[in-house]
């Protein structure tokens, strides 16, 4: 008589329940908090770039330095001009005074008196524009440097020294303030009427109550939670969504503006349910099932409803319990009421990596 063929081996997880939270998955994209261009406000030659590319800038900070000679030229042109028109109010209000003293005393007539009070008049109107002449001469000293708007980051720069730039050139570089950062993303009108017909308080109490965390493009969490912050006040007709913000720390600029990211948001009470391995899923034109062994060590065949995904697992709405045992390596070899030799993994439930499992130490034994 032939010897009984010995048990397959397979790998096999021991399930365990954890708290899972009701959560919707977005695909979202980052964008900068705030966000201004290095535009130039005069037309003039770049003379300095005192900044590198892709670096931190502090507000008032001085970027960019303009040809000056044109507006030092301008502004000592223009207080010449003014001088001159204080000049000629002065002579025009000393006329005036001694023709209202002759007037008087019927010296001169009323009309020539009346010329005396248009020219003072327009003496003092070109005095005002002289005045707002230097004003302005002023603003475009000042205009030939450009100062960071606030603190942030610089991008790329547009033009080099001895470009000539003007307001219609366009921005030099762009500052842009990415911490907070904002995470935008749309939401289905239908859900966005429920939260709203819940009414003020209660929507804020429901965003305040609800758990923002995103999974960057590289598959990683990032390690900061974030808040909802703006819902936009319309829909958009072609999509039928509407258009939302979420805003998140981001101290260390891990977060750019411009990722395409997943943005998970979650409550933050959920009820227990038992995870399981995504690898251990099989699925036929039934449904989805996991493959079972049962204390003498018999391999079964389970149906089961899963729900949210959690990194590697899948959270489960029926079909398993706790403290069972499923089989994920060595699915190929077995079947339904095959008896097998398990032996007990560990998943890492974010990346789904399998190691053995921790043996237990005897009564007694010494550690190595």
């Amino acid at each position: 008589m032939p010897p009984k063929a010995a048990a397959p081996s397979v790998s096999v997880v021991v399930l365990e329940s954890t708290e899972v939270r009701p959560s919707r998955d977005f695909v979202a994209r980052t964008a900068a908090s705030a966000k201004a261009g290095l535009t130039p406000r005069i037309e003039a030659e770049i003379k300095e770039i005192l900044f590198r590319e892709g670096s931190r800038v502090n507000q008032g900070e001085t970027l960019v330095r303009l040809e000056a000679t044109r507006a030092n030229a301008d502004i000592q042109q223009t207080r010449a001009e003014l001088a001159a028109a204080k000049a000629e109010v002065d002579s025009a209000r000393r006329n005036l005074k001694r023709g209202e003293d002759v007037a008087g005393k019927g010296y001169l007539s009323d009309a020539d008196l009346d010329k005396l009070k248009d020219r003072f008049s327009a003496a003092q109107s070109r005095l005002e524009t002289a005045e707002a002449a230097v004003q302005k001469a002023g603003l475009n000293l000042e205009y030939t440097e450009i100062k960071a708007p606030f603190d942030g980051w610089i991008g790329r720069l547009n033009y080099d020294v001895g470009a000539v730039v003007s307001p219609a050139s366009g921005p030099i570089a762009e500052v842009l303030v990415t911490d907070p950062i904002y995470v935008e993303f749309q939401l289905d009108e239908s859900d966005y009427v429920a939260f709203r017909r819940a009414g003020t308080a209660a929507g804020e109490d429901i965003a305040n109550s609800l758990s923002l965390r995103l999974t960057l493009p590289d598959g990683g969490f990032y390690n900061q939670d974030g808040k909802v912050s703006f819902a936009d006040v319309q829909t958009n007709a072609s999509t039928g969504t509407v258009d939302m913000r979420a805003e998140f720390p981001n101290p260390d600029a891990v977060l750019l503006p411009g990722l395409y990211v997943t943005l998970r948001i979650e409550g933050r009470a959920g009820e227990a349910q038992v995870l399981v391995p995504q690898v251990a899923i099989q699925e036929t034109i039934e449904g989805k099932f996991v493959l079972v062994v049962n204390d003498e060590q018999m391999v079964s065949q389970r149906f089961i409803q899963t729900g949210p995904r959690l990194g590697a697992m899948l959270a489960t709405e029926s079909g398993l319990e706790a403290g069972e045992r499923v089989i994920v390596e060595g699915l190929q070899k077995v079947r339904t009421g095959v008896t097998v030799n398990p032996v007990v993994k560990q998943i890492n439930p974010e990346t789904g990596v399998l190691t053995d499992s921790a043996k237990p130490k005897k009564e007694g034994e010494a550690e190595q």
